[in-house]
């Protein structure tokens, strides 16, 4: 006599009652653990790469920073976060030769605000910031799983969130103290939002993404994109509203510094002039390109041409996949954002901002071919976060 397994989904509300209930917790702990469980395996393995990415950084303090567990978390612009959670904007913009010169202003809001948040709780700024990071982690795996899992199904949401987590360029992501800890969780948010239709909160989350980082910018081309799509099916262009709140993040830090240091171009005119960041639709790139042993603000030549295989093997997987369009297009114009720029290039820590491939890569190798990527990435990982933490001078800047 066959077995049959009873449908978790299915059960009456009096097996649901003999649960939780009875050891007092609340009714709906019960159906939230249900919807959750799937998801618990993956945190599972989010947690065991946080861990290792904690015991890489006890090795990188003891080969670099003097075995202080702190050097490598606030390396590079981590510590511009942590300063500004501590101090704020300053009164006076800093300058030196009469140029802009580096400051906490070029860091947008968010993530330090949420470290003072976790401070007030009594934990040092570097708890915090850890604290930050690994609870916005948890998050972004969910919403990646539940984002696949949307789009194609509960496997392929498995086999993205896996590939998200193990992604090489998480290790500076997540193994530093960079705003990409939360703002990678807002766009998924985001984008799951407006997967769903539902397009004022989609707008409201990725103007909160944009207040992380210029990086989810391109969450409005997804938007404008479902707004195309509707006005050629002649229905009303509902997205209109996301393509308008998703910048205005951004917009308000902006003409906020403006407004601060009474100069409405102050942040392009600081970006310029202290980080020397500019649009220069690829030359500098294209330059390291054919200099592959030199290095500039991107990076050393051969490590473009990583990022760019990289980055033509992304868009080769988007074209044959069968993700929304405004997923595809986010990603193109996140590709197109990295190119542009003299300051951004392929580096790993920016590749990140285009996860939606990584759903591409699983909706395409959910039947077998998965597993040998996710196990190089895995590998990885590690050497991606040591290089750049140990060797930061030599790769430049994460």
């Amino acid at each position: 006599m066959a077995v049959t397994r009873s449908d978790p989904v299915a059960e009456s509300p009096s097996d649901l009652h003999s649960g939780w209930q009875q050891f007092g917790f609340a009714p709906w702990v019960e159906p939230s653990y249900r919807r959750l469980r799937p998801v618990l395996p993956l945190l599972g393995v989010y947690a065991m790469v946080r861990a290792g990415l904690l015991v890489a950084d006890a090795l990188a303090a003891h080969l670099t920073y003097g075995t202080h567990p702190d050097g490598p978390l606030t390396a590079w612009d981590g510590n511009w976060y942590l300063s500004l959670a501590a101090h704020g904007y300053p009164a006076v913009a800093p300058r030196a030769g009469g140029h802009l010169t580096y400051g906490a202003a070029g860091f947008e809001p968010l993530f330090p605000a949420l470290i003072r948040v976790m401070e007030a709780a009594g934990l040092t700024a570097i708890q915090a910031a850890l604290v930050v990071s690994i609870m916005a982690g948890a998050v972004s795996v969910i919403l990646v799983w539940r984002l696949a899992t949307v789009i194609f199904d509960e496997r392929v949401g498995r086999i993205a969130a896996i590939l998200f987590i193990v992604f090489p360029g998480m290790a500076i992501s997540w193994g530093m103290t960079y705003s990409e800890c939360i703002g990678l969780a807002l766009v998924a948010g985001s984008l799951l939002l407006m997967v769903k239709e539902r397009w004022f909160w989609g707008g409201v989350i990725g103007a909160l993404a944009t207040t992380t980082s210029p990086m989810a910018l391109p969450l409005a081309v997804a938007a404008l994109v479902a707004v195309v799509q509707a006005i050629r099916r002649r229905q009303a262009p509902s997205a209109l509203i996301a393509v308008v709140l998703i910048p205005m993040g951004f917009l308000t830090y902006v003409v906020a510094l403006g407004l601060r240091y009474h100069d409405l171009l102050y942040w392009w005119h600081l970006q310029h002039q202290a980080w020397g960041a500019r649009v220069d639709f690829g030359k500098s790139l294209l330059v390291l390109l054919a200099h592959p042993w030199t290095g500039g603000y991107q990076g050393k030549g051969w490590m473009e041409w990583v990022g760019v295989i990289v980055v033509v093997a992304a868009i080769a997987i988007l074209v044959r996949s069968k993700l929304p369009s405004p997923l595809v297009f986010y990603c193109m114009a996140t590709f197109a954002l990295m190119f542009v720029s003299n300051s951004l290039g392929f580096k790993p820590r920016f590749l990140t901002w285009a996860f939606p491939t990584l759903i591409a890569v699983a909706a395409l190798t959910h039947r077998r071919g998965w597993q040998p990527i996710a196990i190089a990435f895995a590998f990885l990982m590690p050497i991606v976060f040591l290089a750049y933490a140990c060797f930061g001078d030599y790769m430049i800047q994460p």
